[in-house]
């Protein structure tokens, strides 16, 4: 793939159990805009409260595909990260810089908590992905 700096295949993704390679590989695609990618990262039954409301499916894809397409960009820092099994729980602090509905810089910023799960056949993937937002999207 191109411009990304860890291989990421959307079809069979892998966000690994080295939170320092997940984080790298969750900013590079969420920074790509491409929802479907981001979207790849989770699993289907995973919920993600980014939006401001849980979402799941069909409806998470969506929002993401919509929310990426303006092309923002996340920075994110790892707080904090547990492994126990088969199980992960990551800690970020985040910042967002994106446009509101009228095209003006609008910087969303918080904290986020996210559990990753390994699948049978040994890759990780989100399970839920629980921002807190300080303002903006999900802090209304």
């Amino acid at each position: 793939m191109t411009n990304l700096t860890v291989d990421f295949d959307p079809s069979n993704p892998d966000l690994t159990d080295d939170t320092w390679t997940q984080n790298e590989i969750f900013l590079q695609v969420f920074n790509s805009g491409k929802g479907e990618w981001f979207d790849s990262l989770y699993r289907e039954d995973s919920v993600s409260n980014f939006s401001g409301e849980p979402l799941t499916g069909e409806a998470r894809l969506k929002f993401f595909k919509e929310f990426l397409a303006t092309k923002p960009k996340l920075e994110a820092k790892v707080t904090h990260s547990y492994v126990a099994g088969d199980v992960a729980l990551i800690g970020v602090e985040y910042a967002i810089d994106t446009v509101d509905a009228e095209g003006a810089p609008l910087r969303l910023e918080g904290v986020c908590t996210d559990v990753l799960t390994r699948n049978e056949d040994g890759r990780w993937l989100m399970a839920i992905d629980r921002p807190v937002a300080k303002n903006g999207l999900v802090a209304e």
